[in-house]
Formats: structure tokens, C-alpha cells, sequence
């Protein structure tokens, strides 16, 4: 029996835009079922390593690779129907309800019955908590509430797809420290049921947290890539940040928790 595809990866991938280097010999190989979290600092090139593995920007060097296949070969909508994107920024402004926003999820399954595309819509509704949200209008939310809406209109579009990939660029930006909890622990859910998660994320508690597989990079370049007790070693967070940081094992509530504390001297 043959070994399923990789999700998708990168190969020695480059990125040039207006005569900058953005992105560099880039390695990264995403995973069937696991959380992958990418961390760096501001202008690391998080959002710019995201937009190429989407396809939103075209490599200048390397390959990425969809299901094992160049990403060239996908169309559009064959790409829609397995890998969904969540951007950092939110452009919306059109006064859709929160139901109908998720709706659009699914232009790329457009032939569902509408008996299966309404239970799959109330089936990312209820994960997301925003069932109570549905016909709510997009502009009077709060701006955690949209997070989670637009979490929800990505979830949609690959919800029932073979070995479906999310790119989510900063999925817990601007929500509260409870539902930034709820976020990361359905990111786990959904990769248990075969998803692929890759995000970028700052909160390096959170990433030890959740993340399964974690990816360190600056100034466009990987650092290091591997499960998070080996990838955050204090010489790691110093190459990384440019300051000596430790992390101090503790517990918080029934689960291990990690303290990020400043070292002196740095």
C-alpha cells in the first residue's frame, strides 16, 4: 500500500519582490494531522512564506508541492477545494450575516446539496462558537467576534475535502485570552479529524501549548524546525528575538504550562 501524498511542502523556495529578498532556500515540510507553528519576530517573513505556500505569490525560486504535486498543476478551484487561507488582514465590508459569510466557503463545492452544505455550515458554526452569531451582520461584530467568523468561512471551504490544508496567518489576532485558547484548541480538533495546520503566531506560551511541530524563522530564512521542546532551547529564542530568554516549566491548572521569563544580562 502506497504512502499517502505530503500536504504540502516547500523545496529550497526564494522569494525576491521589488528587488528585496523576502524568503531564502526555504525547507518545510507540513504534515497530515499535526498543528505546525511558525514564530518569528515582526518582518520575519511569516505572512510572505504563508502567500507563497497559497499560491497568492509565486515562488522565485524552489517548489511547492500540493498533495505531492507541483502546486502549478492544481487550478484555482481544484486548490480551493483543498487549501483554505485565513489572512491577517480582514477586508470585508459588506453586511453579510455571519451565516451567509460562511457560505462563501463553499463557492468552491457549489454543486452541495443544499440539505449537506446547511448541516456543514452549522457543523463549523457550532465548532467556532459563533452558532449564536449567524445572523448577525459581519460589520456590527467585534473585532474577535470577525476572527472567528472568518476562522469559520475557512473551515467551511475544506471541511469535508480528502487531506484538507489550512494557512491561517495570525488566527488568534485580536481575540480574548479565552478564545484564543478556544482557537488553538480547535486547531487541534480539526487536525485530529486529518487536517493539515500550518499558522503563524507570536505567543510562544500558546505555541508550546498547542503546537505539535514548530518552525523558527528570521529575516527570511528557517532557524530551526522540530517539535517544540527541541526547537525552543534558549540559544534558539536568542538567535530569534536577539534576546536571552529561558523558559520555566510550571504548573497552571491541571495541564504543564510554560513561563516565558527574561534572563538577566541579555
Amino acid at each position: 500500500m502506497s504512502a499517502s501524498p505530503t500536504p504540502l511542502s516547500a523545496r529550497q523556495v526564494s522569494l525576491v519582490r521589488d528587488g528585496r529578498t523576502l524568503l531564502k532556500d526555504i525547507d518545510l515540510t507540513l504534515h497530515r494531522g499535526e498543528v505546525h507553528l511558525l514564530l518569528g519576530p515582526n518582518g520575519a517573513g511569516k505572512s510572505s512564506l504563508l502567500r507563497v505556500l497559497a499560491g497568492e505569490w509565486t515562488a522565485s525560486g524552489g517548489e511547492i508541492a500540493l498533495q505531492g504535486q507541483p502546486l502549478s498543476r492544481w487550478s484555482i478551484p481544484q486548490q480551493a477545494r483543498l487549501r483554505a487561507v485565513l489572512p491577517q488582514q480582514d477586508a470585508l465590508a459588506f453586511g453579510f450575516t455571519v451565516r451567509e459569510l460562511v457560505r462563501l466557503g463553499r463557492i468552491a463545492a457549489a454543486r452541495d446539496a443544499s440539505s449537506h452544505q446547511q448541516t456543514l455550515i452549522d457543523a463549523v458554526l457550532r465548532a467556532t462558537d459563533t452558532l449564536a452569531l449567524a445572523e448577525r451582520l459581519y460589520p456590527t461584530l467585534s473585532g474577535g467576534e470577525r476572527r472567528r467568523a472568518q476562522l469559520a468561512r475557512v473551515l467551511a471551504q475544506v471541511w469535508d475535502a480528502p487531506s484538507p490544508v489550512l494557512l491561517l496567518d495570525e488566527p488568534i489576532h485580536s481575540l480574548d485570552l479565552a478564545h484564543q485558547h478556544e482557537v488553538m484548541t480547535l486547531l487541534r480538533a480539526v487536525a485530529a479529524r486529518g487536517f493539515t495546520v500550518l499558522a503563524s503566531l507570536h505567543d510562544l506560551n500558546l505555541a508550546v501549548a498547542y503546537g505539535q511541530r514548530i518552525s523558527l524563522l528570521r529575516a527570511g530564512q528557517l532557524l530551526a524546525t522540530d517539535v517544540p521542546e527541541r526547537a525552543l532551547t534558549p540559544l534558539a529564542l536568542q538567535k530569534l528575538y536577539g534576546e536571552s530568554l529561558d523558559f520555566t516549566p510550571h504548573q497552571s491548572g491541571a495541564a504543564p504550562y510554560w513561563q516565558v521569563r527574561r534572563t538577566s544580562g541579555g
